[in-house]
């Protein structure tokens, strides 16, 4: 494993459980900033790239300076370094469309969060607002008890060699949510042992 990457995961771990976890509450992963498109699959609609159908909050993130992704990459989305996510539903009102509102708008700054009570999407608040003195460092979106989720794995996509490994999220409602993330296997163990 990449030392940076590590050492990331490790700083992340700590900054959630000690501002964004709520009494009682255990951490079983949080994803790292995911810069990347998403592709969406709603039904026979392709999104590619996908916007979100929803209203979203005011944000300051950079401008995207990412080249679009490929238009034959839907079957092989991670053989597409541009494209960080992959949503599966049958209509817009899923669980994965939702949460992939989110990431598409914030650039990959958003983060997926899993805990032993809810599973959320996680903006850092100041790429919302100028935060307050002693004001959260983490605001909360698309949260839903972690009862939603019919099951976390981490399968490997695409057809590069060697193949990668993503978070696969699927959710009570039969969308899924796929994340490239580069310890997608560890913190999909991490998540079933804790």
């Amino acid at each position: 494993m990449n030392a940076a990457v590590e050492k990331d995961d490790k700083t992340l771990e700590k900054e959630l459980t000690r501002h964004w976890l709520r009494p009682g509450e255990r951490l079983l992963f949080g994803c790292a900033p995911i810069h990347g498109y998403v592709l969406a699959q709603i039904a026979a609609e392709t999104r590619h790239p996908h916007e979100p159908l929803r209203q979203m909050p005011t944000l300051k993130p950079a401008p995207c300076l990412w080249p679009l992704p490929a238009k034959s990459v839907l079957d092989h989305w991670t053989d597409d370094p541009t494209v960080g996510f992959f949503v599966q539903a049958q209509h817009q009102d899923q669980h994965a469309v939702h949460f992939g509102d989110h990431l598409a708008h914030s650039k990959g700054e958003a983060r997926l969060v899993l805990s032993s009570q809810r599973i959320s999407i996680v903006y850092p608040t100041n790429l919302l607002h100028a935060p307050a003195p002693g004001a959260p460092r983490f605001t909360t979106f698309c949260e839903l008890p972690v009862g939603q989720v019919r099951g976390l794995s981490a399968p490997f996509a695409g057809r590069s060699v060697p193949p990668v490994q993503v978070i696969g999220v699927d959710f009570v409602d039969g969308s899924t949510l796929h994340l490239r993330d580069p310890l997608a296997g560890l913190l999909v163990h991490r998540a079933q042992s804790r």
